[in-house]
């Protein structure tokens, strides 16, 4: 791939891609920055001289590889050197260049993070509030009460406003209206957050469905995705999904896309939580497991609109004990999965399909069905691939996800502006 130079590269697309290669990468020398970027070394030193001016970016200082210092240490072969290395000059994003908050909305809990301009989350407060006995304006009085109270209690390390602002939503979100289509969390539907927050923030909001905002996180950690199209399917309460097609999460014309959840299994199957029926979210969710269990066994205090994790870690652990109906119905609820990931490789054919989220948590009694429904459902032909990677929720990346979205957005406005944060 040849380099291009500096008197063709167009400027302000070059340094985003630059704040994005150190953003994911973290510290990087002048020269893996125009390898991996296809810039010409000129074009680096130009361009992160600038940035360096703005106060985006700085100089950092690492030991040569093969010896720390001149006193006698290891060098990287595993020999006793005394070779003093030259240190190598790395660049790395000013942390403290601009913050962002990111907001998670999920049932009855209200999450709020701080970013610093390197993605990576600083604080982050947990509020349980009922959310479905919250009108729209309740909302949105809500969650300005929680932010304001955010920004003032951590007021030692947010010295400036927060240049954006971005919201992760557990339900059907339009990313381009700003609109809550639907959510579990809620009572209400058609709800416009981003206008508000915007009005009463300034800067850049934004809002995503939970799903999509993990696909970001992803996207920012090569060591998961590897490069190529991907999808992320979300289990929980309900069914989620984040696509990424050509390293961007796609929300479709709408906004709207990538509903994984609501496509049907069944025409005239059991109800889903967003009013119709057989959608696969209504086999696969949280509520319908509960539900169907409901059936079988006499569960106290249980409510199937509402499971909490601790009754589905309960239905997990009896399933795992021997209760073949309990775990039936987590091996069909595999099975019906597998129809899903057969239309969707069908569909689109990424390079991998990342499982996770709570609702993965008994991914060993579903994944043997999950295989087998997608050899039913496949055409031989794509019986090849994609690769289906089941990703453990021990760390929830949707805030992360929602910091990513925030910064993402923020470069590419700060550019278009002409200015710096």
């Amino acid at each position: 791939m040849s380099r291009r130079t500096e008197s063709d590269t167009p400027r302000q697309p070059s340094q985003i891609a630059i704040l994005r290669y150190l953003r994911v990468h973290g510290p990087a020398a002048r020269i893996d920055i125009g390898t991996a970027t296809s810039l010409s070394p000129a074009t680096v030193t130009s361009l992160t001289a600038d940035l360096m001016a703005q106060g985006l970016v700085q100089e950092s200082q690492a030991a040569a590889l093969g010896s720390v210092n001149g006193n006698g240490t290891t060098n990287a072969n595993g020999t006793h050197g005394t070779t003093r290395g030259r240190p190598k000059v790395l660049l790395d994003l000013v942390p403290g260049a601009a913050c962002v908050i990111g907001v998670k909305l999920t049932i009855n809990l209200i999450e709020i993070a701080l970013g610093n301009f390197k993605g990576e989350i600083e604080r982050n407060t947990e509020h349980s509030i009922k959310t479905r006995d919250l009108t729209d304006r309740q909302l949105i009085d809500t969650l300005i009460t929680l932010i304001d109270s955010f920004i003032k209690d951590n007021s030692d390390i947010i010295t400036h406003p927060p240049v954006g602002i971005s919201v992760a939503v557990q339900g059907v979100t339009d990313s381009n209206s700003g609109e809550i289509i639907w959510s579990p969390a809620l009572r209400h539907r058609q709800i416009a957050i981003t206008r508000p927050l915007s009005e009463r923030y300034g800067g850049v909001v934004q809002m995503s469905n939970d799903a999509n905002c993990i696909a970001t996180a992803i996207t920012q950690n090569t060591t998961l995705h590897g490069g190529g199209d991907f999808a992320v399917i979300m289990l929980g309460y309900g069914i989620g999904m984040g696509l990424v097609l050509n390293g961007n999460v796609y929300n479709g014309h709408f906004g709207t896309a990538a509903e994984f959840g609501h496509m049907k299994y069944q025409p005239d199957g059991p109800l889903c939580n967003c009013g119709r029926r057989g959608c696969l979210e209504a086999y696969i969710g949280d509520y319908a497991i509960l539900r169907d269990a409901l059936g079988l066994i006499d569960l106290a205090d249980a409510n199937s609109l509402h499971p909490s994790e601790e009754q589905m870690m309960d239905l997990v652990a009896r399933a795992r004990a021997g209760n073949e109906d309990l775990a039936d119905l987590f091996r069909h609820a595999g099975k019906v999965l597998g129809y899903g990931i057969a239309n969707l490789i069908a569909l689109i054919g990424p390079k991998r399909i990342f499982i996770t989220g709570s609702g993965a948590r008994a991914y060993d009694l579903m994944a043997p069905e999950l295989q087998r429904g997608l050899h039913l459902a496949q055409v031989p032909e794509l019986h090849r691939g994609p690769e289906i990677v089941h990703l453990a929720w021990d760390k929830d990346l949707a805030l992360q996800g929602a910091i990513g979205q925030s910064l993402l957005r923020h470069d590419e406005n700060m550019f278009k502006a002409g200015t710096n944060t």
